[in-house]
């Protein structure tokens, strides 16, 4: 990492928050994961080997400060290893164990492992068990003195902050001692996402982790959500002590990575980011995500996400297009102080569009942000604050491409305002006066495939291929954008380059024929078959936790068991059945969790068409 500092630093960032580096037990106690990560601790005053020595981490720290980069350490003061089996309170053998002082049975928890299933108090939260790792008990004077002294040994190297991991499960009061011994501002992981439940622990630590920020963000911005969430989430900023002491996030390492949950859609990315770089808070990035890791394309966060989203840099390239939207971003938060230390006011909000302004009340300076989760233009006229004191007539600059401007008109509820227009998922940042430094953006390398494909309705379409953001084993959904015609538009693939792909339809039905070949950077339309399917769309809404299936006279359907048909709406299921051949009459009938048949008679239509029915049970 001491090698790499001034990559981080020429992307901007301030400050670097680096794994915890004590001893670490080798394996889980299944053996099934390895401490790569730092979480399982078996010594807290030893360094972990697998990352240097002593020496090298103080290497690492002070040249890090000769460059003007801050230290962050992350802290583990919740819990070991996974020592203790269950609820034991022995260790076997008597030698897997943790090292002195904290060797001792009584200085942990024996509850068991952690329900997290909303019927937990806090003091059952702080008492049980993380994932099996056994839980200290802070209110012991010799776990609390051994916890606090070596890792004030630790901070008295030159870290300049901590972050606290697993800080939902660490009594307040301590995680509030523990702040003023070690004397630096800390920040804790509460990995939950409501802002009442979270905003508390602002009340004992200089910031936290701003989950409720994660949830809403990713969500609205990976998947061209409801803008509106950005706004009910920003109307809650003042529970919190400092809105703007914390620490925000659009992916980390227990969450799958934006682009998996974004269907790799850079642009996606680069609006998230904007937000991430221009609103309230203190960023944090996410190694990687300046590289458009997209944690091999693998969305599953369930518990948790641990190794897709985990693996090793794919580049350190300082010319990459991600890279230097971020290095613009930064480079433009430390020339406005608004954008740093401003207060942020809504200035816009609805389904498609979000706006805000940050603005330093004492010196009047001030920029405004606007960010849309739209595949199509969208064009909004936005009042100003009544706050704002830029006046009609100013020219404000797009910081993100100084080529663009808006004018400052009159009218609107304030008086003054400005007609912005976005491009598809676009988000600019606006400022008055002569910009910075001029910026013309890298230009986009767009690949898109367009199928042209009569794909019946409630079926959907999705692509695979033989090279990233393709697989083979999973397919990229395509948006149908008119009848009959649907799209997937990516960067990933250089342009020049040529992969191979096919169209499915659910992802389960290939196209008929051979693999089609596409070239990075070109648009690439194509009009395949597919195999003969016949959909049957349900309309019934069947209760939750509830499922609708189909059986049939004619194979692959039989009157003995059911296909499960697709959940695509609260009353609406489709079922989709390759193999009958067209025209084909065949009587079928729907069932509920394949044991409650439709009333009435059977319905009958031919292979191959597209029907709706309505069913009682």
């Amino acid at each position: 990492m001491t090698a790499k500092l001034d990559y981080i630093k020429n992307l901007g960032a301030t400050a670097v928050w680096i794994s915890p580096v004590s001893e670490q037990e080798p394996l889980s106690r299944d053996g099934q994961e390895a401490s790569y990560h730092g979480y399982f601790t078996k010594n807290f005053a030893t360094p972990n080997t697998h990352f240097g020595s002593a020496a090298e981490l103080q290497t690492l720290i002070d040249t890090a400060h000769a460059k003007g980069l801050k230290m962050i350490l992350d802290v583990v003061p919740n819990h070991t290893a996974d020592y203790l089996a269950g609820t034991s309170t022995t260790y076997s053998p008597s030698t897997y164990k943790p090292a002195a002082p904290l060797d001792n049975p009584s200085y942990y928890h024996h509850n068991g492992d952690c329900l997290f299933n909303g019927t937990e108090t806090q003091t059952q939260i702080e008492n049980c068990d993380l994932g099996g790792l056994d839980d200290l008990d802070q209110s012991n004077s010799t776990v609390s003195a051994f916890l606090l002294d070596t890792y004030k040994d630790w901070v008295d190297m030159g870290f300049d902050g901590i972050r606290v991991d697993a800080a939902r499960s660490v009594p307040k009061s301590w995680l509030q001692t523990f702040e003023s011994t070690m004397g630096v501002p800390t920040f804790g992981e509460v990995f939950v996402g409501d802002v009442d439940y979270v905003s508390e622990y602002q009340d004992y630590e200089w910031g936290v982790l701003d989950f409720p920020y994660f949830f809403s963000v990713r969500d609205t911005l990976a998947g061209d959500g409801d803008m509106n969430n950005l706004g009910a989430l920003f109307a809650q900023d003042n529970k919190y002590n400092n809105a703007n002491r914390l620490e925000t996030f659009i992916d980390n390492h227990d969450r799958a990575r934006f682009l998996a949950r974004a269907n790799d859609n850079y642009q996606r990315l680069r609006a998230a980011l904007t937000v991430l770089l221009t609103a309230r808070g203190v960023p944090v990035i996410y190694y990687g995500t300046e590289q458009a890791d997209d944690g091999n394309g693998n969305p599953n966060e369930v518990p948790i996400a641990n190794k897709d989203n985990r693996k090793d840099m794919p580049s350190f390239s300082e010319t990459s297009t991600i890279y230097k939207h971020i290095q613009r971003l930064t480079a433009v938060k430390a020339a406005y102080p608004a954008l740093r230390v401003g207060t942020q006011r809504e200035m816009w909000k609805d389904t498609t569009v979000y706006a805000f302004s940050r603005r330093v009340d004492s010196t009047g300076a001030e920029a405004v942000t606007a960010v849309s989760s739209s595949w199509n233009t969208q064009t909004r006229t936005i009042p100003l604050r009544a706050e704002s004191t830029i006046p009609v007539g100013t020219v404000l600059t797009n910081l993100m491409d100084t080529s663009d401007t808006v004018t400052v008109a009159s009218g609107g509820v304030t008086g003054k305002q400005i007609t912005v227009t976005l491009g598809e998922h676009g988000a600019k940042v606006y400022a008055p006066g002569t910009p910075v430094s001029s910026y013309t953006p890298p230009g986009r390398n767009i690949t898109k495939i367009r199928v042209h494909s009569g794909v019946a309705s409630g079926n959907t379409l999705s692509i695979r291929g033989d090279t990233a953001p393709f697989s083979w084993t999973a397919g990229r959904a395509a948006r149908e954008v008119s009848s009959g015609v649907w799209e997937y538009e990516f960067e990933r693939i250089p342009a020049g380059q040529t992969f191979q792909f096919k169209p499915l339809v659910n992802d389960t039905y290939f196209a008929t024929g051979s693999n089609y070949t596409g070239t990075g950077g070109a648009t690439i339309d194509i009009y395949p078959t597919f195999p003969t399917l016949t959909t049957i769309r349900v309309h019934k809404d069947v209760g939750y936790g509830n499922r609708v299936t189909l059986r049939g006279s004619v194979s692959p359907l039989s009157w003995s068991a059911g296909q499960n048909c697709a959940n695509k709406a609260a009353d609406l299921w489709v079922c989709t059945v390759s193999g009958i051949s067209s025209g084909t009459a065949f009587d079928y009938k729907p069932l509920i969790n394949d044991t409650t048949w439709a009333t009435g008679s059977n319905y009958t239509t031919t292979g191959g068409s597209s029907v709706d029915v309505y069913p009682t049970f």
